[in-house]
């Protein structure tokens, strides 16, 4: 094979190469200024955790829905992780009314992270993301970029969710992959 041969080769693996990361489409972050001039930064890549619900329904799921949030107010950015409690199951029932959720558990690698949850103090913080299953719930984790960053770097991540009763409920990954934060965690810094 000659020099010429060679070259030309790698031009067209190059040109490949560069064709295959034009069609990839970079998950889009959406900014909203509120009515107090917050402005409200999140990232199109919600995950979504489920787990069943066998006492209700053979086909009923609990989920747990989590994304990114970067507020901006005068300059004093702060960061969440935006989390929605969604279900099929009719919670109406007073026997099937879950309890409040007070704490989110996340495991990275086998490190335990308890994250507090508070509800959000003002709109559109509720209504920041949307779900496939009705939420019934939403609640806030403040966090720094760098848990954030710990998130999408991890091997495997766990997640719970702690209610106000003491009840531990784990959820497994149902839509999404962690490291599609990667580029709201760089934009953050």
């Amino acid at each position: 094979m000659t020099h010429e041969t060679m070259s030309r080769g790698l031009g067209v693996l190059s040109l490949v190469a560069f064709v295959g990361c034009a069609t990839t489409e970079p998950l889009r972050t959406q900014t909203q200024l509120d009515e107090r001039g917050r402005t409200w930064v999140t990232l199109d890549a919600t995950i979504t955790l489920a787990r069943a619900a066998p006492r209700f329904s053979h086909t009923a799921r609990d989920y747990v829905y989590l994304a990114p949030v970067e507020t901006n107010d005068a300059g004093v950015r702060r960061h969440y992780l935006w989390l929605g409690l969604g279900t099929t199951v009719d919670r109406g029932w007073p026997w099937a009314a879950p309890t409040e959720a007070v704490t989110l558990l996340l495991t990275l690698d086998g490190t335990p992270i308890a994250l507090p949850l508070s509800a959000w103090d003002r709109d559109p913080g509720g209504a920041l993301y949307r779900t496939a299953a009705p939420v019934y719930q939403v609640q806030r984790a403040s966090v720094s970029l760098d848990e954030l960053e710990r998130v999408t770097t991890a091997a495997q991540v766990g997640v719970q969710v702690v209610g106000s009763d003491g009840s531990a409920t784990r959820y497994d990954l149902w839509d999404g992959e962690w490291s599609d934060w990667v580029s709201f965690v760089d934009n953050g810094r």
